[in-house]
């Protein structure tokens, strides 16, 4: 006979109280090491601290703490070895994997001589928009996990791995929890609305612009209001966060340029009459 699935609330304590004891042990970390390695201290003591558990065929602190155990699809065994290892690392790694992959396919457009500016532009845009919607994406997982149960990690799902109790849930279903879900969710909607309605002005503002010095008071590359704008010498506009980071070619007319080139505009405001 299957143990009952875990009641969403009790996979939420659970998560919580890992996650606590994820970031003292990266703040333990990050002391340890050099000041330019900071960052990776969040990750990595995710992964050091699910090694010593999950990957061992224990529960987590979090787990022990609510009386859920991870199960496979079956409901009846333990996820496999891979299927845990994977969850680790999609957790710990995913979104900057994510992010590093919508940059590698930004750098591949931008550099296309197979397609025409127009579909260039709209590429670029589009994978902008998704770039800006990663966090968002783990918000609707999340707040449908709230509604419906199962993990709260994307990792979990994609592997198959879920919760049961092992012992009598300390409460029934939580309706604030359910609550909180919409919300979330509706948030999360919201906030990709407004990501492709931006994506969308910034492609009617290229296509009724192909040629001519931007006069939007949000920068084409990167979507966001202009800040300290720069000209490029083939007489674009972007901010100097854009022309002097990442962008290699015009993200407008495809010319390349070098940031000796860049030219900041002391005295221009974008969107200015």
């Amino acid at each position: 006979m299957a143990l009952p699935a875990a009641q969403p609330a009790e996979v939420l304590r659970a998560w919580q109280k890992d996650d606590l004891y994820e970031k003292q042990l990266a703040e333990s970390l990050a002391r340890l090491m050099p000041s330019h390695h900071a960052p990776k201290a969040a990750p990595l003591s995710s992964v050091l601290y699910k090694f010593f558990t999950t990957l061992k065929e224990l529960q987590t602190l979090g787990e022990e703490y609510s009386g859920i155990v991870q199960v496979d699809e079956t409901y009846h065994k333990l996820p496999t070895f891979t299927s845990r290892l994977l969850s680790i690392l999609l957790s710990a790694f995913g979104e900057n994997l994510t992010r590093k992959i919508l940059r590698k396919a930004e750098k591949s457009v931008e550099h296309s001589t197979a397609l025409r500016p127009e579909a260039q532009n709209t590429f670029l845009v589009i994978i902008k928009a998704v770039n800006n919607m990663v966090p968002q994406i783990e918000s609707i997982h999340r707040a449908l996990s709230y509604i419906k149960g199962g993990p709260l990690q994307i990792g979990k799902s994609i592997t198959a791995i879920d919760y049961v109790h092992v012992r009598p849930a300390a409460a029934a279903y939580y309706a604030h929890l359910r609550l909180l879900g919409i919300v979330t969710l509706l948030h999360a909607f919201i906030s990709c609305g407004q990501s492709i309605y931006q994506a969308k002005k910034n492609m009617d503002l290229m296509r009724d612009f192909p040629n001519e010095v931007d006069s939007s008071k949000s920068c084409v590359a990167c979507l966001e209001e202009m800040l300290q704008p720069c000209v490029l010498h083939c007489g674009h506009i972007f901010c100097m966060n854009c022309c002097y980071g990442a962008l290699e070619t015009c993200a407008l007319c495809r010319t390349p340029f070098t940031k000796n080139t860049v030219v900041p505009l002391m005295n221009y405001y974008p969107g200015q009459k």
